[in-house]
């Protein structure tokens, strides 16, 4: 049976999207009516009935995935999309399970609090402060991220998720007025993953344009 992703045009979903066209996986799009809310979607009730009530979401048979690298992770488990992350118990799956780890509760999440303050502070000085502070973070993370990537690709044993995972924070990180793709070695991943073939497909699919700072 396909698998499905339900999600918004623009969200997380465009990462485990990517790893699907990368995987070459049978799949179909169910995008989300236009003023849902990009973290519920209380109000669709078609999928209320099926769903967790959170996007992204992956239906694949009977079952139900959501967060984003818990999807992630569930598409890798499939022989399809294998090549996609180290052998499961070598030492470089230990290293791609971290950084997945650490992409997800770092630069995502302060990504989210510069690009959304008001979910952290409810007056507009409280905002303020709010994306003042992520955008030292940001800084901070990227410099720790430039210094721990291979040459060429996130891990030193090739292309895996983890560079689209990295690409599409950089692509978020525009808003930021300090691009990912400005540290040396983040930039050479970010652009050599956004011209791979799948990557492009799912930019057209997801109606996304790749900032133009970055040309």
């Amino acid at each position: 049976m396909a698998l499905v992703l339900h999600y918004i045009y623009g969200s997380t979903a465009s990462i485990p999207h990517a790893v699907m066209e990368e995987a070459g996986l049978a799949y179909s799009l169910k995008a989300l009516p236009s003023g849902v809310d990009d973290v519920h979607f209380d109000h669709y009730p078609e999928a209320k009935f099926k769903l967790s009530g959170r996007i992204p979401a992956l239906e694949d048979g009977s079952s139900v995935i959501f967060e984003t690298g818990a999807i992630i992770m569930h598409l890798l488990a499939k022989p399809e999309a294998a090549h996609l992350m180290p052998a499961y118990g070598s030492k470089e799956y230990s290293r791609f399970m971290q950084w997945l780890f650490y992409l997800t509760t770092s630069p995502k999440a302060t990504l989210m609090e510069f690009m959304w303050p008001e979910r952290w502070g409810r007056f507009a000085d409280d905002q303020d402060w709010v994306r003042e502070r992520a955008a030292d973070r940001m800084v901070t993370q990227c410099d720790y991220l430039d210094s721990n990537v291979s040459d060429g690709t996130f891990l030193s044993v090739g292309f895996t998720a983890l560079d689209i995972y990295l690409t599409e924070l950089a692509r978020w990180s525009a808003v930021t007025g300090m691009p990912m793709w400005r540290w040396k070695n983040l930039g050479t991943i970010v652009e050599a993953t956004r011209n791979r073939p799948a990557y492009k497909r799912m930019l057209a699919m997801q109606r996304i344009s790749w900032p133009k700072q970055a040309a």
